[in-house]
């Protein structure tokens, strides 16, 4: 019983992935080897696992949680301003969103926070509902109802560094459409190129309300905008324009008006290439230490756990487990809080860490 409450068998045993059928889901017949014998991929089986059953059950928990305050606020906007106000656990929930779309996202999005607050929201809600479902034993109590019959039905769904790199590559392709997508935005508004012009002015002059208006009026051409370009040429150069403004122009000229011109725009094209591969590989290691970092520490934090609460099942004698037992039980109850702080900070430092790539992939300059 020490053994199969206390994980003192294994303690990876909580964070590694467990079947949940003897037939697998998928039959993958491949056989692959990378140059340079970098990776391979073998043969294998996709299974139906514990940490894909938490995923689900996470989804379904925030698709609950949302379309019950959803009800919630009609039935009160319906009721009247003075019966609007949330309370309880409504009101919790919309804290927390207010600090994200407030405190998080919009000093770096600005007046774009709204455009991407659903996605933010999404993945801030469900990497916190993984995280805190992997903090409740429900594979051991299940375990423990069933005497031992149906095991690891619970689990981490972040611990599993599949699920967090799915989790990045939504980030990865969230952060360049959106990029793309804001230049064919300029392209058909006219105002590609313009935004960069436009602020430096604002800086140099001031940036007071009353000082604005009469610099619009002294220099009224600085808020004239060029013809927009035609949706379907503004979509097939977005992705060029993007990727050439993906790196910087170091020694690009103003204008190519003689051989010395045009020798430093050859420079700047040979410079651009080679920043262009230095920040496709930025662009890569971005979301993959997104991936990285949620998993090590969902990881890391049970793995401590379940090796200190093995200390008990470990000890011989009454004496000791009646001595060292409570300092341990103590112990773990104070590493359960700090693993509690870590599942929101963890939350909250993939969706900081997601908004300022959008930020500088939105940005008129990467």
């Amino acid at each position: 019983m020490n053994t199969f409450i206390f994980a003192s068998g294994d303690p990876l045993d909580h964070v590694l992935p467990h079947p949940l059928s003897k037939e697998p889901l998928m039959h993958w017949n491949i056989d692959f080897s990378a140059p340079l014998n970098l990776f391979t991929i073998k043969p294998h089986d996709t299974y139906f696992t514990n940490q894909l059953f938490m995923t689900l059950v996470a989804a379904v928990v925030v698709l609950l949680i949302f379309f019950v305050m959803g009800r919630r606020y009609a039935a009160m906007s319906s009721a009247g301003p003075s019966k609007s106000v949330p309370t309880g656990f409504t009101n919790l929930i919309e804290a927390m969103m207010q600090f994200i779309r407030n405190d998080v996202v919009r000093p770096v999005l600005g007046d774009k926070t709204d455009r991407f607050m659903p996605f933010l929201w999404t993945a801030f809600f469900y990497i916190l509902t993984c995280n805190l479902l992997g903090m409740i034993p429900l594979g051991d109590m299940v375990g423990y109802a069933t005497s031992g019959r149906v095991l690891h039905l619970g689990g981490t769904a972040t611990g599993n560094i599949m699920i967090t790199a799915g989790l990045a590559f939504c980030a990865f392709l969230m952060i360049h459409f959106s990029g793309a997508k804001q230049v064919y935005m300029d392209l058909v508004a006219g105002t590609y190129g313009h935004h960069h012009e436009h602020e430096e002015e604002h800086a140099l002059h001031g940036q007071g309300h009353e000082f604005g208006l009469a610099h619009d009026t002294e220099h009224p051409g600085h808020h004239s905008v060029d013809k927009g370009m035609a949706p379907p040429a503004a979509l097939a150069a977005a992705p060029v324009l993007y990727v050439w403004n993906f790196a910087p122009h170091v020694f690009k000229p103003a204008k190519v008006d003689g051989p010395g011109a045009f020798l430093l725009l050859i420079a700047d094209v040979i410079m651009w290439a080679i920043l262009l591969g230095l920040e496709m590989v930025g662009a890569v290691i971005k979301p993959f230490a997104l991936a990285i970092r949620l998993f090590a520490n969902m990881v890391a934090g049970h793995v401590v756990l379940a090796s200190i609460l093995a200390l008990i099942g470990g000890l011989s004698g009454m004496a000791m487990k009646s001595t060292v037992g409570p300092l341990v039980a103590v112990g773990c109850a104070a590493l359960s809080c700090l693993e509690l702080f870590v599942a929101f900070l963890q939350a909250y430092i993939f969706t900081f860490l997601t908004t300022l790539f959008i930020g500088a992939s939105v940005s008129p300059e990467h």
